[in-house]
């Protein structure tokens, strides 16, 4: 049996398989956050534009727009894949190094919505959409963003169309079409981090995905063994053959080891704004003559080499520099910490000069390194080996809430999301 094969029997067999409730919970956890970051970002400009741009689109299906009305399943899960990523501030599944809910959740929702699904299914669609998604970007993710690919418009559009498989009950040919023809729109650079394209990738996934199992269903055919384990699919995306895809094998949930952000940008600076948290539990920024952080080659790479003066709240969400000045004030990183006021505050710009920032090939996408030295002649060494958020040291649900309700005033949608299974989904939106 192909890895391909595999991977379809794999969705088939989800249809009626009993999913834990340790894995549900998860699933849910997960839609808190998409959830939470979505709304809390109705303001971007990134999304509007999005949604503007598809008005011809509205008012013709029955899925609900985040931002306003009703459309069509695919202009509603471009709408929303892209508006649940606009503030970078939702969940990644850190070995494919993909943000799988925005996508996800928008593509599964939009065509649950015009199915007329439950609940129910479409937990189940998500959660094996997660699991497929995740298991073929399974160890790829430094590597394919280190080539320059935005994981998340690659193995976001896979997994979307494996939620959508399920949801429409595909049988396995058509599942295999699917996912085939969601793997050959791969799309989405790094190079447009820190501007609107980077958002609008998680949309295009969750609408390339959706496409990809609709055009399946009504009989279209496409590559049969994408995912060969030296197959053309890996060889386009790593062309210098550094890695190959991994044999599939559904033996643990990886659901269960996604990770929540705490704060709102890039998950590669957190591992440093956690250093600065902890140097501050002894000491106060008054104290500070200079700080050298030790990140990960990949954190370098994306967000060490920025000059601390972001030119758009966008660009300060990817400039490590500007994060961790950011924390040495005192501040959580928030949604408010990334707006065209606070990217001119000069305390905050002025804190910048202080930074130093070095890549290590100790440090991992988790863990960075903290020298500072004190203006009475002290040095103080911090580490921090896996951050807030990932697995090993993870957010609760009391965390999640805090999270959901500081972005989401909704005492009523925050308990239905717990309780997401036995109701309407329209609930969700009202």
């Amino acid at each position: 049996m192909t890895n391909t094969q595999k991977i379809a029997e794999y969705i088939y067999q989800n249809y009626s398989k009993k999913i834990p409730d340790e894995v549900l919970d998860h699933g849910r956890l997960c839609l808190a956050d998409w959830l939470c970051v979505a709304k809390g970002a109705i303001a971007e400009n990134a999304a509007r534009v999005v949604y503007e741009t598809t008005k011809e689109n509205h008012n013709r299906g029955k899925s609900t727009l985040l931002l306003g009305g009703v459309a069509d399943a695919l202009t509603a899960a471009l709408c929303n894949g892209t508006l649940a990523h606009c503030l970078d501030f939702d969940d990644t599944h850190i070995k494919s190094n993909t943000h799988t809910s925005a996508p996800l959740f928008a593509a599964t929702i939009a065509l649950g919505q015009e199915l007329g699904s439950s609940e129910e299914d479409i937990l189940r669609a998500f959660i094996t959409g997660f699991e497929v998604s995740t298991r073929v970007g399974y160890g790829l993710g430094e590597i394919i963003t280190e080539k320059g690919w935005h994981c998340t418009g690659i193995f976001g559009a896979i997994g979307s169309s494996a939620a959508a498989c399920v949801l429409y009950q595909l049988d396995q040919a058509q599942i295999i079409n699917a996912l085939s023809a969601a793997a050959t729109q791969a799309s989405g650079f790094t190079i447009s981090f820190g501007t609107m394209a980077k958002p609008f990738h998680a949309g295009k996934a969750a609408f390339n995905g959706l496409m990809a199992a609709k055009l399946a269903k009504n009989g279209f055919v496409a590559q049969q063994d994408m995912f060969a384990l030296e197959g053309g699919f890996i060889r386009a995306l790593v062309q210098d053959k550094s890695a190959s895809l991994t044999a599939v094998h559904f033996d643990q949930w990886e659901i269960l080891n996604n990770s929540f952000k705490p704060y709102a940008a890039c998950h590669l600076v957190h591992p440093a704004v956690d250093t600065i948290k902890k140097l501050l539990t002894f000491t106060t920024i008054n104290d500070v003559q200079s700080l050298e952080i030790e990140v990960g080659e990949l954190a370098m790479q994306v967000t060490g080499k920025k000059s601390g003066k972001p030119k758009s709240p966008l660009e300060g969400k990817f400039d490590l520099k500007y994060c961790v000045a950011l924390a040495l004030k005192g501040s959580d990183l928030t949604v408010e910490d990334f707006s065209d006021q606070a990217i001119l505050n000069q305390e905050t710009l002025q804190l910048t000069d202080l930074v130093n920032i070095q890549s290590s090939r100790e440090m991992g996408y988790t863990s960075a390194r903290l020298h500072a030295q004190l203006k009475d002649g002290q040095k103080k060494l911090v580490e921090v080996a896996i951050s807030k958020g990932h697995p090993g040291n993870s957010i609760s649900w009391k965390d999640m809430e805090i999270k959901f309700k500081n972005l989401v005033k909704d005492e009523s949608l925050w308990n239905h999301i717990k309780n997401f299974g036995d109701k309407k989904l329209f609930n969700l939106f009202s």
